[in-house]
C-alpha cells in the first residue's frame, strides 16, 4: 500500500471505501514479489505496473521442494477492524490465487486466506467477508477463522498460490476496494 493510501486510511471517515487502485492511483509501486526461491525453490516470478492495474506473472515449479509464488504489500500495521469486506477486481490464468491477510513476519505463524476463482481471460469482481476468511499455517488450514480481534492487527495483504501445482500463470488486478 502507499503512503498515499495509509493516509487515506487515517482520513477518510469508516463508511468511506478505501481502494487500492493499481491503474489510476498508481498504487502498488512498492509491492514485492516473493516466490519459493528463498527456500531454494526454482519458481520464477515478476510483477509490474500498467495504465490501468499490476500484473505478476510467471512459472511455478515444484523442483527442489518448491510450490509457491505471492504478490505482498510491504509490511506496515493495518488496522482492518472497521472493514467489513474487500472486493477485488482481477484476472486470473494458470494456477489458483488467494487473497492473504499476514499477521505475524514469521511464515510458521497462521496468516488468513480466501481463495480466488481462475477467471481465464475475462475480468471478475469479488467480494471477501473479512470475519469468514480461513486461517492457515503452514501445513494446512487450521479451523479458526478471522476474528474481529485479529482484523486490528494485520501487517500485510497479498496475494499467494493456492494450489500446488506447476506451470505458468497470470495474475491481473485492477483494484481492491475496503469496505
Amino acid at each position: 500500500m502507499s503512503v498515499f493510501l495509509l493516509l487515506l486510511c487515517t482520513i477518510i471517515p469508516p463508511d468511506e471505501p478505501v481502494i487500492i487502485d493499481f491503474g489510476a492511483d498508481r498504487s502498488g509501486y512498492d509491492w514485492a514479489t516473493i516466490n519459493d526461491r528463498v527456500m531454494g525453490g526454482r519458481s520464477l516470478g515478476d510483477a509490474f505496473l500498467t495504465d490501468s492495474s499490476v500484473v505478476y506473472e510467471g512459472t511455478q515449479s515444484l523442483e527442489n521442494n518448491g510450490g509457491f509464488v505471492s504478490l505482498r504489500a510491504p509490511f506496515r500495521k493495518y488496522d482492518l477492524s472497521e472493514v467489513e469486506k474487500i472486493t477485488i477486481r482481477y484476472k486470473n490464468e494458470g494456477i489458483a490465487f488467494a487473497l492473504q491477510l499476514e499477521q505475524d513476519r514469521r511464515f510458521y505463524i497462521p496468516n488468513y486466506k480466501q481463495k480466488l476463482e481462475k477467471t481465464g481471460e475475462g475480468w471478475n469482481t469479488v467480494t471477501v467477508q473479512l470475519t469468514g476468511m480461513g486461517e492457515y499455517r503452514v501445513g494446512g488450514r487450521t479451523g479458526r477463522s478471522l476474528t474481529e480481534q485479529k482484523k486490528s492487527q494485520l501487517i500485510r495483504l497479498g496475494f499467494i498460490s493456492d494450489e500446488k501445482k506447476s506451470g505458468p500463470y497470470r495474475l491481473e488486478i485492477d483494484w481492491i476496494k475496503l469496505e
